[in-house]
């Protein structure tokens, strides 16, 4: 027995080693996750761009590895086939018996994710030809085997142990070489598909986050002992700096807060600073090459503030740890309650005062912080403000950093106390000339990202500032000229009415008028035209009686004539979004719009399976049924239900993730009960129902 139970944990201990889960450290979102999109999406272009035609680099290669030995071929062709299908199962069975809906979650979405692009691909991408013409045999491009199986893989790598992925990569790169040996795979096709599985891994990762790039705490405590100090209690810091983990605690002496820099922070800088020199042609402060460098460079930022008496950390070491090349910088934190966290009667005039001179003590040794919000200063016990970090500093700022850190604080402490206070209190701190420089900067798109996120009042309290250092000064900036941001909906507007017109050309230039009124009597096409405008009555009514509230006629009956005019050319969905509009200008939600148009559908439903009922017992008819329809129909009928069986497996996914779910239920939670109570208001008045009714009759 003994003997027995010692060989089974043996073999779960191998079992976890070899196919195990790492623990669970908390989900990020890494900004590598960006650079592993665009890398794949230039390898997919590659491919595609390269799929319908084969160099002879490729078909050498090809030639190559199709003349290995017969037991190469079988062995590779097993790999191709069950091993892919072992691997993909096992992996599966590693997400279930880790009991993580996210990990579950994350590789069926990938997989499903690179399905349905892979046959989008290959619907587009032209088979391979040569001078001869089409290849026969050729695989498609991309590969949808590979591609699903590097997917999973790829997905699921960051909540694998390290084994498991170094197994996990060279199954790929058998998988990958029967292609090219079995298949007639090439190798652009090869390439192609690696990168779908990569570029959806990493857009699934970046969605829903991922565990990888994330230390654990206790080995970041395991390297603070190898550096000598002893931390205790050490746990992930409420704010996380992009691309960086910090984590607080405490020794013996107070305090610690710990920034750990790995790769992510090196590409989060140099990203940050490629998008502000595209997007804003600013390209930020400067980037360090090297993660020793931007610690080194942070470092010497916070010496110096200490060296000036600046309420802010104290470095107490830094230095690399691991074996992955991280980089620590251990801080004494400042003692005190974050402004965000504090009620506001505590925030008193001295409190604001404090503020503005940690500010200016920053700025008078010319360093400018980037990132001034609530949750970025602290309150001390003796009413002092100090900084939380300088993570975003700068030592070189230009001349209008400064002013942008003050427009900062004054919208800060403004949504901390009020606009009022904090005027009065930059006017004791600045003066009035400090004021009017200001001025021409008070705009919320002005202020940096973390004030943006925090202070969601922003666009409000720069309105209210404005003539309150107006007052003060005595002078009024001049007027902005008001920008017309074109977004992509205005792009996507335009483009669908040019649509709509050319489709409705299409369909006058089909009419032959000359022909269709040769021979009319006009008296009866005047009468005509009007019948033909009672049915909008009708629908009318009926729109009426499927609303809970009462609604004027007139305007639901001209809303019928929009949406004849729109059905023309967007059909049910240009209704609808017609109808869900107009409800809002009367101060209805969506969902009302939503409940009501399907009361209305499924009332006009019935009301003519009635009429056609009792006109097949009446009438002297005989029907009979049929089948339409020819085989393309057929075809795009499969394919609409696959997609839609993809869609809701989709949904059902995400669902299962409560992350999702949660979020899920708060967006759409109060719009299902605002179509519930419209539903039973409608369904409980009898007023409503022969409107309803009678409305569609």
């Amino acid at each position: 027995m003994t003997a027995s139970t010692t060989r089974r944990e043996r073999v779960r201990s191998s079992w976890s080693a070899l196919f195990g889960v790492v623990p669970d450290k908390g989900l990020q979102r890494r900004p590598t996750e960006i650079l592993r999109i665009v890398v794949g999406l230039l390898l997919v272009s590659f491919g595609a761009l390269n799929a319908s035609t084969v160099s002879p680099i490729e078909q050498s290669v090809h030639d190559v590895v199709a003349q290995l030995p017969s037991g190469a071929i079988t062995a590779l062709r097993w790999l191709n086939t069950s091993g892919a299908l072992i691997a993909v199962g096992i992996v599966a069975i590693a997400a279930i018996l880790s009991r993580r809906p996210r990990f579950i979650g994350v590789v069926a979405l990938a997989g499903t994710l690179t399905y349905v692009l892979g046959r989008a691909l290959d619907s587009l991408v032209g088979a391979p030809h040569d001078a001869s013409g089409p290849i026969a045999g050729a695989a498609q491009f991309p590969n949808l085997r590979l591609a699903v199986v590097a997917a999973v893989f790829y997905a699921a790598g960051p909540e694998l142990t390290r084994p498991a992925r170094r197994l996990m990569v060279i199954l790929l790169c058998f998988i990958a070489l029967s292609l090219a040996s079995v298949t007639g795979g090439y190798p652009t096709g090869i390439i192609g598909a690696l990168g779908l599985a990569w570029m959806i891994a990493a857009i699934t990762h970046l969605v829903l986050g991922s565990p990888d790039g994330a230390p654990a705490a206790d080995t970041v405590t395991a390297d603070l002992v190898a550096m000598g100090i002893d931390s205790e209690d050490l746990s992930l810091a409420p704010d996380q700096h992009w691309g960086e983990t910090a984590f607080i605690g405490h020794d013996l002496r107070g305090p610690l807060r710990v920034a750990v820099i790995g790769r992510d922070a090196t590409n989060a800088q140099f990203l940050t600073k490629l998008f502000r020199f595209i997007w804003m042609k600013d390209s930020g402060p400067g980037l360090a090459t090297t993660r020793e460098q931007q610690i080194e460079h942070r470092a010497y930022l916070l010496m110096l503030a200490e060296r000036a008496s600046v309420p802010a950390p104290r470095v107490i070491d830094s230095g690399p740890v691991g074996d992955h090349g991280d980089v620590v910088l251990v801080l004494r934190e400042q003692v005190g309650d974050r402004l965000n966290d504090l009620d506001t009667t505590r925030i008193s005039d001295e409190v604001l005062d404090s503020a503005w001179r940690t500010v200016g003590a920053l700025h008078s040794i010319g360093i400018t912080h980037g990132a001034i919000c609530p949750s970025g200063l602290l309150l001390g016990g003796d009413g002092t403000i100090s900084f939380v970090d300088l993570a975003d500093a700068d030592g070189r700022p230009s001349s209008d950093a400064p002013v942008l850190d003050q427009v900062a604080l004054l919208v800060t402490l403004a949504s901390l106390s009020s606009p009022e206070r904090s005027a009065d209190a930059a006017r004791r701190a600045l003066g009035v000339e400090g004021l009017r420089a200001m001025q021409p900067l008070l705009e919320a798109t002005a202020l940096p990202r973390a004030t943006r996120r925090e202070v969601r009042d922003a666009k409000r309290l720069t309105t209210a500032l404005s003539p309150l250092l107006a007052a003060i000064t005595g002078s009024t900036p001049e007027k902005l000229t008001e920008l017309r941001r074109v977004s992509p909906a205005n792009i996507l507007l335009a483009a669908a009415t040019l649509l709509g017109f050319y489709l409705l050309v299409g369909q006058f230039t089909k009419i032959d008028f000359a022909t269709t009124f040769n021979d009319a009597h006009w008296s009866w096409v005047v009468v005509v035209v009007l019948l033909a405008q009672l049915p909008l009555f009708g629908t009318a009514m009926a729109l009426l009686g499927a609303v809970s509230r009462p609604l004027p006629m007139r305007p639901v009956f001209i809303l019928q004539f929009a949406n004849k005019f729109t059905g023309l050319v967007g059909g049910g969905v240009a209704t609808m979004a017609m109808t869900v509009r107009f409800f809002q200008k009367q101060g209805l939600s969506p969902a009302v719009a939503v409940s009501s148009s399907l009361m209305t559908s499924f009332s006009s439903g019935i009301v003519q399976f009635v009429l056609v009922g009792l006109g097949l017992l009446l009438g002297d008819t005989t029907m009979k049924l049929g089948r339409s329809g020819g085989n393309g129909s057929s075809g795009l009928t499969g394919k609409l239900l696959i997609l839609l069986a993809v869609v809701v497996a989709v949904a059902i996914v995400l669902a299962a993730i409560p992350h999702f779910r949660r979020r899920l239920m708060t967006l759409i939670g109060p719009h299902l009960r605002a179509a519930r109570t419209n539903f039973t208001t409608v369904v409980s008045e009898p007023r409503k129902a022969v409107q309803l009714f009678a409305g569609n009759f």
